[in-house]
């Protein structure tokens, strides 16, 4: 059951994710106005949802392990110890690897576009959402 209803969160995670929305307050338009190229645009937010796709996962690994500490610690902490012990391993070692995922993708994307190009979308969007032009 639990795994039918993962799946079915994650379909619409992902469906959400699928629309054209640009990266944040940026959108397409803006990246192209400032010489992002239109492949570009869009291996950035594929690999973008791919990060917020296992980003949700992770994290939902990590609540469950704090479910799990929460058991232990009701059914008597002395005896479960190591188990909790453990399982603060796995919770930092998943948070770890959240982090390092995190960088790898910001590299990733910098070769796509670059800080230069994001800075100058991100004003045009900043102007574009105030009315400015």
């Amino acid at each position: 059951m639990k795994k039918i209803l993962l799946s079915l969160f994650l379909f619409i995670s992902i469906l959400g994710f699928a629309e054209d929305t640009g990266l944040g307050i940026i959108i397409d338009k803006d990246l192209k106005a400032v010489g992002v190229k239109e492949e570009n645009i869009k291996k950035a937010k594929d690999l973008m949802n791919e990060v917020a796709t296992s980003y949700r996962l992770k994290t939902l690994e990590i609540e469950q392990l704090q479910l799990q500490i929460n058991k232990y610690v009701l059914d008597g902490p002395e005896k479960y110890l190591d188990e909790i012990d453990k399982t603060f391993d796995k919770i930092g070692s998943i948070e770890a690897s959240i982090s390092k995922e995190r960088i790898r993708s910001q590299i990733k994307i910098q070769k796509l576009i670059t800080q230069e190009q994001y800075v100058k979308a991100r004003e045009l969007a900043v102007k574009r959402l105030n009315g400015s032009k």
